[in-house]
């Protein structure tokens, strides 16, 4: 696992962030978070699926493609947890997709986490990145101190 701070450089992810926090990203309601009634809703916006292709979106997204050296894309989807009034954990799960890493890239700082099962916490801080083997038994948790936690999850090859 490896966690990289200030992972692109300021242009990009300030034209990232704007994008993804701005009024006009489409996000879709979830009544779930990893799986069918877990009880936990979410907002997603799925940029990229290796079966369908690229959304429109897409080209908002692959400017910081070459930052993770990726030699096949899999899946790109940016998540959005609400505030909550505790801090509410997903279910452990691990990104059962065809791929080998994982990269989060958090888009704001809140007090909300990604926690590893063995391996620990990572806070979620702006432009901040954790790759880690798709494998890994992982769950998000929301924050209490924002108005959401927004993050974009991308399954790759290297």
């Amino acid at each position: 696992m490896k966690i990289i701070d200030n992972f692109l450089p300021d242009y990009y992810f300030k034209s990232l962030s704007n994008t993804i926090l701005g009024d006009q990203f489409h996000w879709y309601y979830n009544n779930f978070t990893v799986m069918e009634g877990d009880g936990k809703m979410a907002f997603f916006h799925l940029s990229y699926k290796s079966e369908v292709g690229p959304s429109p979106s897409f080209y908002q997204i692959e400017s910081c493609l070459p930052f993770f050296k990726v030699k096949q894309i899999h899946r790109i989807k940016a998540n959005l947890a609400p505030r909550t009034l505790f801090h509410q954990k997903c279910e452990w799960h691990t990104d059962n997709l065809p791929c080998s890493t994982t990269a989060i890239l958090y888009i704001n700082t809140n007090n909300g986490w990604t926690e590893f099962k063995k391996h620990g916490r990572v806070k979620s801080i702006e432009n901040r990145v954790v790759i880690f083997d798709s494998n890994l038994e992982h769950r998000g948790v929301s924050c209490t101190d924002a108005e959401r936690r927004v993050l974009i999850n991308f399954n790759y090859e290297v």
